[in-house]
């Protein structure tokens, strides 16, 4: 009885364990593993209903030991677990309740089984693993300061693309004079991507790059880490009628270039920036030939080819104060002064450190920028307008201190510097311009690039975001990453070996894989770990209570264990405490009993031999003329038990 109850429970907590195991995971095999599962709830049940079956053959004999029961009753007692009819007998219910419940245990033990096999379910979740993903590329803008357009890396059959165009100061014939390089214009390919991206007004993607990245079938999320431009922005002005304030530089203080009454509501634009103040010039100098080479000896001019300043994006817009109430269209209505917020900030181009998080998911990119810190401008200068610099060169541009100049003569930094401002010059190109309203603010007049961005909305007739100095960063950002979508370009590098180029080939080694958090929705086991423990906990208490009813029973019957096998039923009733009763029936009707014989009280108990004979070793009755049997009632002396002292009682009733 006891190792049936503990190999039940045992196998109700391994199937908790093999569920546990199986959570979670993908519904592969689903016949097979849930067939495993249902023979162990089989196992449970079985073991502990085995138990009970023990403990309520126990119960049955202190039952009869105690209570005098008509043969009928003792029928459907003994035949309780094996016929469920036998339930209904009400004698037998009023005089054996415990076994009686015993009983009922076992007939609704299977429900385990049912209950059980439904806490093991596949449903459509997201699996989320820790990994490691081939192909996470990151930006190293350190390879702009050593890249060599006359002898360019090639990696698998393709050159590595700068992000600058390249003018020189040598000619070809000649390698004894010095020269330089200097910088002209953006590359091509990098005013491609921008555009690009601007169009599309995300981050572009590189194609194939959540299957090289992810894996087939899975999503993936990935942070980066590099330096690169970035763009702070300040908050200058803000309400009609404020004033503007200054542009506080680390080198210097520079004062807007437009006022704010040009601003609606008091003066006709939605959008104005000016982005150009300071820009680097194409001509560097007015007479030159092919490739930029001067056609006068040198020596050159001292800020030839010289980045003097970073230009300003100085944006002046109109936010609509109450984006959920009309606009008025007449500038006479009282209600135009306070119909729009003006707005002034400026953003200045600086070296930045960048964390950055991708996502890939359902075929889709999605960038976060998780930490920007920015560190120093670009160009540590301070811009002096209408100022002509006349040195020589057709830059006539003039900003304080000189000293900060960076000259193409210190190469690494000019160039890292040159990928910077052609960044920079991209977002500058689309921001630059102005949108002004007519007195019915039906037909914007636009001229500028910035409508073919994110930063207007159209459903506000292109009037600004609201939160467009925030979207001129994230713009700027767009641009940056959208460089990984052109693994060609130089300063695209594995993220596990930033020292290292990665041109368009994919290197899936151990060598080059990426921490990443790689998710997928499918079919995946789900294991309801509260409605298995119900359905177990409830049927290894009862049992565990029948057990117990059991343990006791087995004390009631004097340490004994008893049992309902057949040579011990006939050991208890055979001798002539019933010969006297006609267990023959009627003819025909085989070895069922009349119904007279079914409504005699019969009890276990302590039986007195026949005064007629018959010596104990040879008739089985003991020295004192005593046996154990059933009997009929006023033949049987039944034993019950009071507190610790066995005693025997004559019954004579049921009492």
């Amino acid at each position: 009885m006891y190792l049936f109850f503990a190999f039940g429970s045992a196998c109700a907590l391994g199937h908790h364990f093999y569920y546990a195991a199986l959570n979670g995971k993908p519904a592969t095999d689903q016949l097979q593993m849930l067939r495993y599962g249902m023979v162990l709830a089989f196992a449970s049940k079985a073991g502990l209903s085995a138990a009970v079956v023990l403990a309520f053959r126990q119960r049955v004999w202190t039952t009869v030991r105690t209570r005098l029961l008509s043969v009928a009753a003792l029928d459907t007692l003994f035949a309780a677990t094996e016929d469920v009819a036998a339930l209904w007998n009400w004698e037998m219910v009023k005089n054996a309740k415990i076994a009686v419940a015993l009983a009922v245990f076992v007939w609704v033990a299977p429900l385990s089984v049912i209950l059980s096999a439904n806490t093991l379910l596949v449903e459509p979740s997201t699996g989320i693993i820790e990994d490691m993903c081939a192909g996470v590329r990151t930006l190293n803008f350190t390879f702009e300061e050593t890249y060599e357009w006359r002898n360019p890396t090639r990696i698998s059959k393709l050159y590595e693309l700068p992000l600058s165009l390249w003018n020189t100061t040598k000619s070809s014939d000649s390698d004894s004079d010095p020269w330089f390089d200097y910088y002209t214009a953006p590359y091509p390919t990098l005013e491609q991507t921008a555009t690009i991206g601007a169009f599309l007004e995300q981050t572009i993607m590189r194609t194939n790059a959540q299957l090289e990245t992810c894996g087939s079938g899975w999503n993936c999320t990935f942070d980066i880490q590099f330096t690169g431009p970035g763009y702070k922005c300040t908050e200058l002005a803000s309400g009609v009628g404020s004033k503007a304030k200054n542009l506080t530089q680390e080198s210097g203080s520079i004062a807007p270039p437009f006022d704010m009454d040009i601003i609606l509501p008091e003066g006709p634009y939605s959008y104005y920036t000016f982005a150009t103040g300071g820009e680097y010039s194409t001509v560097q100098m007015k007479d030159v030939g092919i490739g930029g080479i001067p056609k006068t000896p040198p020596p050159y001019p001292k800020n030839f080819g010289a980045f003097r300043t970073e230009p300003i994006v100085w944006v002046g817009y109109a936010q609509i104060a109450d984006p959920s109430k009309p606009v008025p269209t007449d500038p006479a209505s009282p209600e135009w002064s306070t119909a729009f917020i003006p707005k002034l900030f400026a953003c200045e181009n600086y070296e930045s450190s960048y964390t950055v998080r991708f996502n890939y998911s359902s075929g889709t990119q999605s960038t976060t920028t998780t930490n920007l810190t920015f560190h120093s401008p670009v160009v540590n200068t301070t811009y002096i307008p209408n100022l002509d610099a006349n040195d020589g060169t057709a830059d006539n541009i003039t900003a304080v201190p000189e000293s900060n100049y960076i000259l193409p003569v210190d190469k690494a930094r000019y160039r890292r510097t040159a990928a910077y401002h052609s960044l920079g010059f991209m977002l500058r190109q689309f921001l630059n311009g102005t949108i002004s309203i007519d007195k019915s603010l039906v037909n914007p007049i636009v001229n500028t690039a910035a409508i073919q961005t994110k930063l207007l909305d159209p459903q506000s007739n292109f009037f600004p975001r609201p939160n467009l100095q925030e979207m001129v960063q994230l713009f700027y950002e767009d641009i940056i990453l959208s460089m990984l979508s052109q693994a060609q370009f130089a300063a695209v590098v594995w993220a596990k070996k930033p020292d290292e180029q990665t041109g368009t080939v994919l290197k899936d080694s151990a060598d080059y894989l990426y921490p990443c958090v790689k998710s997928r929705t499918a079919n995946m086991y789900k294991y309801h770990v509260r409605d298995l423990w119900i359905v177990y906990s409830i049927a290894i208490l009862l049992a565990l209570v029948g057990v117990v009813t059991g343990s006791w029973a087995m004390g009631d019957n004097q340490g004994g264990l008893r049992d309902t096998r057949w040579s011990s039923i006939v050991a208890t009733t055979r001798g002539p405490a019933l010969d006297n009763v006609n267990w023959e029936g009627r003819p025909g009707e085989g070895e069922n009993v009349t119904e007279n014989v079914k409504n005699l009280k019969v009890g276990y108990g302590v039986l007195q031999a026949p005064m007629n004979g018959g010596t104990a070793s040879s008739t089985g009755w003991d020295l004192d003329g005593r046996r154990y049997g059933f009997g009929l009632e006023g033949d049987v002396r039944q034993v019950r038990r009071e507190g610790s002292v066995w005693k025997m009682a004559s019954r004579t009733g049921l009492g």
